[in-house]
């Protein structure tokens, strides 16, 4: 098929309910692959920030970060592993204020077996999967002030808390883990099954240094 004048925002070009844009970023399993082949971290990191600028307020069907459709669910925690998790603090909090409202069609698009309401629940704590069978979790502001999860069949607890939440501040100042200064932007599986406690202190602007890791991208 020829290329589009539109080019990677033309719609249904070989993909569904989609454009290249959008599926372009399903590559979960090798962010350094697609880094790779973008050109490097900085043109990565633009085009990123370029996907969502475009993206209307009110996030309804759109061709840029197009929430009302699940092929992007993933694409906002890629700033944590592209070394701007401040930027993956921002949307996320960003799309649970926008985009879901305490209403009849309160969702932008489909639940599609509950696909929206799983992505808010996970978003809405600052924790969530975004590659399937890897057992890290992106890390980010949460909605609530404190979350407790039941870790697994030992009845164990891990608790998130926050200090200073609020609607402006979204940002991720410093964390805390079992009590000891915790600087990754990510947790894995069995640390959340073992129980313990993750502590946020948040503010209005971003920390640029917290959750970085210096010379590469984040594993």
């Amino acid at each position: 098929m020829p290329w589009p004048e539109t080019g990677r925002i033309n719609r249904d070009y070989g993909c569904v309910e989609s454009n290249l844009y959008q599926q372009g970023w399903f590559v979960p399993h090798d962010i350094k692959g697609l880094t790779n082949l973008m050109g490097g971290l900085k043109r990565t990191q633009d085009d990123l920030l370029s996907f969502f600028e475009h993206t209307p307020t009110d996030f309804f069907w759109n061709d840029y970060y197009n929430h009302a459709n699940e092929p992007v669910h993933l694409v906002p925690f890629m700033f944590n592993r592209l070394n701007m998790p401040w930027k993956t603090q921002y949307w996320v909090r960003t799309v649970c204020e926008n985009a879901y409202d305490n209403r009849v069609e309160g969702i932008r698009g489909n639940e599609d077996v509950g696909q929206m309401s799983a992505w808010y629940v996970l978003a809405s704590i600052g924790l969530h999967q975004a590659c399937p069978g890897n057992n890290r979790y992106e890390i980010f502001s949460p909605v609530f002030d404190e979350i407790k999860i039941k870790a697994g069949a030992s009845g164990k607890t891990f608790t998130i808390m926050t200090k200073n939440n609020s609607k402006a501040n979204k940002y991720i100042q410093s964390a805390r883990l079992n009590g000891k200064p915790y600087t990754k932007c990510y947790i894995y599986h069995q640390t959340i099954l073992d129980g313990g406690t993750l502590e946020l202190t948040l503010g209005p602007a971003p920390n640029e240094r917290w959750g970085i890791i210096t010379g590469a991208l984040s594993d």
